[in-house]
């Protein structure tokens, strides 16, 4: 049962298969350059990994606790005083006009100077 067609549907196969080879070739190729141009773009962008990034969050946490003691602390030194610093200051009184006496005004000195 060789048929005429027989040759060429093995030959259109073949053409098939080859090509479908080819084109898994490419994407393959096309992945490798995908992958490279990625890991050359996070080198350029200077990324951190991320023990790095755990690493600086735990410091920045540390850092933030002490500010935070220090800022207590610094309150509470500084209530004391500033209670005395916020306390109002006593006006000056002044001098009712029934108290008010009159001083005669004493005539002023004449300078000598040299001439």
């Amino acid at each position: 049962m060789n048929t005429p067609d027989a040759p060429n549907l093995n030959d259109l196969l073949k053409l098939g298969e080859s090509a479908v080879s080819a084109l898994l070739g490419a994407a393959r190729d096309w992945q490798k350059e995908a992958v490279t141009k990625k890991d050359a773009l996070v080198r350029q962008m200077d990324l951190v990994t991320r023990e790095e990034f755990d690493v600086a969050f735990a410091m920045l946490k540390k850092i933030r606790a002490a500010q935070e003691s220090l800022d207590k602390r610094l309150a509470a030194l500084e209530s004391p005083r500033s209670a005395k610093l916020a306390a109002p200051k006593k006006a000056p009184r002044k001098p009712s006009l029934k108290s008010a006496k009159k001083t005669p005004r004493k005539p002023a000195k004449k300078l000598r100077g040299k001439r």
